[in-house]
């Protein structure tokens, strides 16, 4: 039998198993198992049909119809292709998730930073109340840290304690010198 160079290799593969069915047994022309051969020496023989002669229909062809062949082919290929993407970026995700939280601790702790400048200059007790406000806001934005991420929230808790009591200070320092002058 002989078919075009372009044919779809699923339909070659079809051809031989159909030709092996209706041929290996003996014929008025030919002994068993001696038609169609997997050999020939005046025509080339696709690869498909190669591939076939020797192992048989493939596991697909074998359990699933053939329309339905090329559809679980390129699902397997895509579901490859997706495992060979995703299995390398599961050990960056780690890596960018502990970036995201310094990234995040480092915003906290410019914010911090800030009130803590602000406390070295004169500051009256309206300004005072303000960042006692800011700093509240920063410990709400550091609880949400995962207890994972413990050393990270215990040493900007320590910081927060610390400014706090400051704030605190400077706030009765405030108040009692304007009781004075009053």
């Amino acid at each position: 039998m002989l078919v075009r160079n372009d044919l779809n290799p699923a339909l070659i593969s079809l051809l031989a198993q159909a030709l092996l069915e209706t041929h290996r047994a003996p014929g008025l022309f030919q002994r068993a198992g001696e038609f169609p051969i997997p050999t020939d020496t005046e025509f080339p023989m696709a690869e498909s049909a190669v591939e076939f002669y020797k192992n048989g229909p493939s596991f697909l062809h074998r359990y699933l119809p053939l329309w339905m062949v090329p559809h679980v082919q390129r699902l397997f290929a895509f579901l490859l292709t997706a495992v060979a993407v995703i299995l390398p970026l599961n050990s960056y995700l780690p890596k960018l998730y502990g970036w995201f939280v310094k990234s995040y601790m480092a915003k906290l702790y410019r914010r911090l930073r800030g009130i803590e400048i602000e406390l070295q200059t004169e500051l009256t007790a309206p300004q005072v109340t303000a960042l006692q406000t800011e700093l509240e806001s920063i410990d709400r934005a550091a609880r949400i840290l995962p207890m994972r991420h413990s050393d990270l929230f215990l040493s900007i808790k320590g910081l927060i304690i610390r400014t706090r009591t400051e704030l605190a200070t400077r706030l009765d320092e405030v108040r009692s010198r304007a009781a004075k002058v009053a």
